[in-house]
């Protein structure tokens, strides 16, 4: 359906892609190439729409691969893909381990391209924006410029705000004009491509799905990122700060519904209630004894999620 360069992508031989999956790579207009996978369902089967589902910082499709057979077993096609600059995706920098951007906003006019030349014409509506973390800030952002493109977004803990972030946004400050953009910012303790134990990650309490992530990432090191640079973390508190002014949010009429788990370690919950606060159209949903990546979680904590998206999605 799509005529692009193929692009690989991993899998186990326990978890593997679902059936007719594509995976692509999609030129943009700097000629940076984005990886992008989709699954359109077959035509005996009734479409609900298009989900566009988004990774949070540092993450790939593979690790996705259960939430999109979900997905499509409510019926709907499936686009995503790994933003610029992490995942199987060009590097904005030569050094492919660190995580650097300038400006989010590149972010979204990837994004507006995706939408405007691929999935528009080529996939059914309604679309729906389900991003999580990284991910769910940049669809809220992207508001700003086409909130006609989407019927609604579920954001799942969405990058709304750090724990600590007046002293990460002190020191951003200074580093900007006296600190180079690709170092690593010397708070996001740079692993070097060592894994983290399940003991002491911030992410999820499932054992199994957080090292099955490991699993993938051991067999293409390169998939996952080292740290964050400087320059992403001025990047980060410079769109925190235009999405936190008064006349802002005002502005967004999309219809969106966030998950926001109570015992997120990466991003504030707190944070995400204020912005709520401040949309016009969102409700918010919190999740108790939950971490922050609710689709790499528990059963029992995975199933209160899709329980809202069902009641809420698929109407």
């Amino acid at each position: 359906m799509l005529d692009f360069k193929k692009a690989p992508f991993l899998d186990l031989e326990d978890y593997k892609p679902p059936e007719g999956e594509n995976f692509l790579y999609i030129p943009m207009q700097d000629n940076k190439r984005i990886r992008l996978a989709y699954w359109k369902l077959p035509n005996n089967k009734i479409s609900k729409g298009t989900i566009l589902l988004q990774q949070g910082h540092n993450e790939f499709i593979e690790k996705y691969y259960e939430t999109i057979k979900e997905l499509i077993d409510r019926n709907f096609n499936i686009v995503t893909f790994d933003w610029r600059g992490q995942g199987l995706s060009d590097r904005m920098i030569k050094n492919e381990n660190k995580q650097y951007i300038e400006d989010f906003s590149i972010h979204c006019q990837d994004l507006s391209y995706i939408i405007n030349e691929i999935i528009i014409d080529k996939f059914p509506g309604p679309l729906i924006g389900l991003g999580h973390s990284m991910g769910g800030h940049l669809l809220l952002l992207y508001q700003e410029r086409e909130q006609n493109k989407f019927s609604s977004l579920i954001l799942s803990a969405p990058m709304l705000g750090f724990k600590y972030e007046r002293v990460l946004f002190f020191i951003a400050t200074m580093i900007k004009n006296f600190a180079n953009k690709e170092n690593y910012f010397f708070l996001s303790k740079p692993n070097m491509g060592k894994e983290t134990p399940f003991t002491q990650n911030d992410l999820t309490s499932d054992y199994e799905r957080y090292t099955r992530t490991q699993r993938l990432v051991r067999k293409l090191p390169k998939i996952r990122l080292w740290g964050v640079t400087n320059a992403w973390i001025c990047a980060a508190k410079d769109s925190f700060i235009k999405i936190r002014k008064k006349t802002w949010a005002k502005k967004i009429e999309t219809p969106i519904y966030i998950v926001n788990p109570l015992n997120d370690k990466v991003v504030s919950s707190d944070k995400t209630i204020e912005m709520a606060k401040k949309l016009k159209n969102c409700k918010v949903f919190n999740i108790s004894n939950c971490e922050h990546e609710i689709l790499m979680e528990k059963d029992q904590l995975r199933n209160q999620f899709w329980n809202i998206f069902d009641n809420y999605m698929t109407k």
